[in-house]
């Protein structure tokens, strides 16, 4: 390859995926691009001389009748071998296309093609870091490249061939220290495609180019100069618009005025506006989908933050935190007179650390995956002002590479990268900036810390229904002893490797140092036996006569920590724990010393090795350390806290995890978290299980004298929109066995879904049950010709819905996180189908023991726990359905107690009042959902919608 080779950018159709079984191609589309221009083009169908399956048509726009008439390959093969000999191959996903053309020239007699190859996905995924999806058709849509009928080989390969262009111009544009460090790596992509990091070097250096202002370089890395936050823009505060008149005068032309969302505005700019008048008080203000929530509480926060007291907002998720800054701020500054400045704020192992990964760079690296992933954060580096991984969309950050490269959090001022630092960077931004967005993990563990760096700003809890969660989740300590174990294996025959590089080796002339290590290895023989005997202490305590139920293969005990004393008196852990911790710590540390006094003698690899045994030796620490601080729990039997045992199949004693964690956030989030804040201010769509709910109160940790609660009402017209559907007959859930109620649970699926071909969301609390109603599904004739996906089964929550969101007439079936937390809007879902009122399980450990500690304060755990949980649960569910003004859809409860039961009419109380009710056998909801849909009124221009 050099500056003038032709690259021949194909793409195929075919039968099939192996060409080994008889498939054949159809048709092939191929475009010849050279100096980063297109010079030429080919394209035919091809008769395969066999069927094309309905499927591939149906993908392709290709059918039999088509190609009837069109060449055999043996008549295209000479052409086609003749136009690409002397070329450069390039295909998105080379190993498919090349392969498949070459062994079609070898069934007619031609020899394979001896020409190097290019891959378009691999060059994607280094050159483009911060995509969300490399297929064609994505990327195309990113880069505005014409690509009209995807899956036509002819429209695949022109959009193939446009996005070659950009990404090689890509390629020249990075800095040359960048360009060399990825040839440096010797990765292994598929076929020649690093040979093209060799061409932009050497383009670059015939024509050399000036580094960007926006890059520098330090210590052999190209790095991304840091954004300033923009200043304010007014030296006197504005004063906040409290009428219509001034807020329309304010607000965007494409921005609808939402009654609702003012009010909102009002109530939390009067309660601490006023502190001179009365006094502040928490606020709790539900404000339903639709009435632009985040807009609603930043703007009047946004005034009050003039006077120099800053807004910490935090939300349930990273992907929120993501959309408030990039939507909602922009939005607001829209229409605000002064400037708001906004950074975004995560825990520190959301970083990368510099140095961690500049280490690893002059590691040889075997596995392909963690290959990529150091080509990918090269380019990266030279795109990203924040360090934030979050950026890069990986499903494979929690790949053991990670774990050498996220932040831990300080930072020394003898790191080589000081200065640039990630989470100093985000320090820096944090004490300059008016509103600070965090999530709830993050504020749960540096809540008092940040309050008082702030000097009390504001908080708002944003999403505040997951608050509870999500403290109680973060304050919660488990310790997998397999984990342990294994750190120490690893540690263990690092130190003792029989065969390859070992630390006895690397120090082998040095008398003191192996010294050293024999003593790691005693300290950590000793640690595996204490271990392995608290393992075996705990199993046959506690465990070892549990059995199965329904199905779940995972045993979760609450155990007593009077019990669980006598065990670790029994087996002495925390003494000698502590002890053989402790020497292990020793040891190491005094084998870094001979390290640092003969590091410059030792070769890279064995430098990492070093570093590998020291990173393992910390982990192992730090998940000790958890051990040991649970155990003192124990022992000390500290107040509301609570312990279980997992294990994660019967008698399988290695997957033994031991836990801790708060019971509840009552007397919790009043000290620990908002102690350091202003009154907080909690919002959310879904928090009231009734008019006056004293179960919010308690989950908020809040009295009700000092808080004052809003509930706005909802801007959609639910009597128009929706209608609910209740069955008022079934099989009595207390006594049907599983089997018969997976049946029952198929056929009336199949009867009501079966009857209108909407999208339709189907609710479930249960897995098991999922995958066996999904098994029945498939095979129903109704459903032949309709997707249906299920959690569990057809891949990753974020896979299907986005599957399901591009289909039409789909069927998903979901539980636990599909009750919240996705956005369908308009046809996207038309129909929910809720199989079960959604109680917790009573033999949930958590369960358990929250209601054992109402029953001991006299309180009714149905009533105060049970019910609302499920009714805000409800609430939530039924929530997916109308997400805009323009929506259209109807939800049916297949679970009978709503109607027949009386709590059914204390969680009716909790649904619009608006929304019409039908009850009914399944036969009655069939006819009343096809009535519905029939009265569809029709479809009629939208109008702009806001932006939040």
């Amino acid at each position: 390859m050099d500056k003038d080779t032709v690259y021949a950018v194909v793409d195929i159709e075919t039968t099939g995926t192996s060409v080994t079984d008889g498939d054949r191609i159809i048709q092939i589309g191929c475009v010849f691009v050279q100096h980063n221009q297109v010079i030429n083009h080919f394209e035919t169908d091809v008769n395969p001389l066999k069927e094309i399956p309905a499927a591939i048509s149906r993908l392709t726009g290709i059918t039999n009748k088509r190609v009837r008439h069109a060449p055999l390959f043996d008549d295209v093969a000479g052409t086609l071998y003749s136009l690409l000999t002397n070329t450069v191959f390039v295909a998105h996903n080379v190993n498919f296309d090349l392969p498949f053309i070459n062994a079609e020239l070898e069934r007619v007699g031609y020899p394979a093609l001896p020409i190097a190859a290019v891959d378009t996905v691999s060059l994607s995924q280094i050159l483009l870091p911060t995509a969300t999806s490399f297929r064609l058709r994505d990327l195309s849509r990113l880069f505005n490249i014409e690509h009209d009928n995807p899956h036509s080989a002819d429209s695949d390969a022109s959009a193939t061939a446009e996005l070659f262009i950009f990404l090689f111009r890509r390629l020249r544009a990075l800095p040359m220290v960048t360009l060399q460090r990825m040839i440096d790596l010797q990765a292994d992509l598929p076929l020649q495609t690093t040979t093209l990091f060799r061409v932009a070097q050497q383009l670059n250096e015939q024509s050399p180019r000036k580094l960007p202002d926006y890059l520098y370089i330090k210590n052999g890395l190209a790095l991304r100069q840091p954004a300033p936050l923009p200043a304010t823009t007014l030296a006197e505060p504005s004063k906040y618009p409290k009428t219509k008149k001034q807020k329309q005068k304010l607000m965007p032309e494409n921005l609808e005025w939402r009654p609702e969302q003012a009010k909102m505005m009002n109530y939390i700019y009067n309660n601490y506006a006023e502190a001179d008048r009365h006094p502040v008080k928490h606020m709790i203000v539900e404000a339903p989908t639709g009435i632009g929530k985040s807009l609603g509480y930043l703007l009047p926060m946004a005034y009050l933050g003039q006077t120099g007291r800053p807004v910490v907002v935090s939300t349930a998720t990273t992907l929120l935190q993501e959309q408030l800054l990039d939507q909602t701020i922009p939005l607001l500054n829209q229409i605000v007179p002064f400037t708001v400045n906004a950074v975004l704020v995560k825990g520190s192992r959301h970083y990368l650390d510099l140095q961690r990964f500049a280490t690893t760079l002059n590691v040889a690296e075997t596995s392909k995956q963690t290959q990529l992933l150091k080509l990918r954060l090269l380019v990266w580096l030279t795109m990203t002002t924040t360090g934030d991984l979050d950026e890069l969309h990986l499903a494979t950050y929690r790949a053991p590479y990670f774990q050498e490269i996220v932040h831990e959090g300080a930072v020394t001022v003898d790191n080589p990268f000081y200065d640039d630092d990630f989470i100093r960077r985000r320090d820096h931004r944090m004490a300059q900036a008016q509103v600070i967005i965090v999530n709830h993990a993050y504020l749960s563990e540096h809540a008092l810390a940040l309050g008082e760096q702030l000097q009390q700003p504001y908080l708002v809890i944003d999403e505040a229904q997951h608050l509870t969660e999500s403290t109680l989740k973060q304050r919660r300590t488990q310790v997998k002893f397999a984990q342990l174990l294994n750190e120490l294996h690893h540690i263990q025959r690092d130190i003792n490797r029989e065969i390859g590089p070992s630390l006895l080796r690397l120090f082998a002339a040095d008398t003191q140092a192996t010294l050293t290590l024999h003593r790691l290895l005693s300290a950590s023989q000793t640690l595996e036996t204490q271990l392995t005997t608290l393992v075996d202490h705990l199993f046959l305590r506690f465990l070892a006569n549990k059995r199965l139920n329904n199905h779940n293969q995972v045993i979760e005990e609450l155990v007593s920590a009077q019990a669980l004393t006598e065990e670790i008196d029994r087996s002495r852990t925390i003494d000698r724990a502590t002890m053989a911790t402790d020497d292990l710590l020793a040891g190491l540390n005094a084998l870094r010393q001979r390290y640092d006094q003969q590091q410059a003698q030792f070769t890279s690899a064995e430098r990492y090795l070093f570093e590998q045994v020291n990173t393992r030796v910390h982990l192992f620490d730090d998940q000790m350390g958890q051990l040991l601080e649970i155990l003192r729990q124990v022992v000390d039997q500290a107040p509301a806290s609570l312990f279980w045992l997992t294990m994660n199949h019967v008698g399988d004693r290695t997957s033994l995890q031991l836990a801790s964690g708060l019971l509840a956030t009552e007397g919790f989030l009043s000290q620990h978290l908002y102690a350091g804040f202003q009154p907080v201010l909690l919002t959310g769509a879904t928090l009231f299980s009734s008019g006056r709910s004293q179960y919010v109160l308690d989950q908020f940790d809040l009295q009700r004298e000092q808080t004052v609660t809003h509930r706005m009402r909802s801007s959609f017209d639910y009597g128009k929109q929706a209608q609910l559907l209740m069955a008022d007959s079934g099989p009595n859930l207390s006594r049907v066995a599983p089997a018969d109620y997976v049946t029952y649970l198929s056929a009336a699926i199949s009867q009501i879904a079966g009857a209108v071909n909407k999208q339709t969301l189907i609710l479930f609390n249960s897995l098991s049950v999922i995958e066996q109603v999904y098994q029945q599904l498939v095979t129903q004739p109704e459903f032949a010709r309709r997707d249906i996906f299920a959690q569990g089964v057809s891949g990753s929550r974020e896979r299907i819905t986005k599957r399901f969101a591009t289909s039409h007439g789909a069927i998903l079936l979901g539980a636990a996180s599909f009750w919240e937390g996705i956005d369908l809007p308009s046809e996207q879902l038309e129909l929910l189908i809720v199989t079960r009122l959604p109680f917790d399980s009573p033999d949930r450990v958590f369960v358990k023991a929250n209601y054992a500690r109402l029953e001991a304060a006299g309180k009714n755990p149905f009533y105060n726990a049970a019910l609302p949980a499920a009714t805000l649960k409800l609430r939530q569910g039924i929530g997916r359905l109308i997400r805009t003004p323009h929506d259209y859809g109807a939800v049916v409860i297949l679970d009978q107690r709503l109607v027949e039961r009386q709590y059914g009419q204390s969680i009716l109380r909790a649904l619009p009042a608006e929304l019409p009710k039908t009850t009914g056998d399944i036969g009655t909801l069939t006819q009343g959902l096809i009535n519905f849909f029939e009265k569809k009124p029709a479809d009629s221009a939208t109008p702009p919608r806001s932006l939040i």
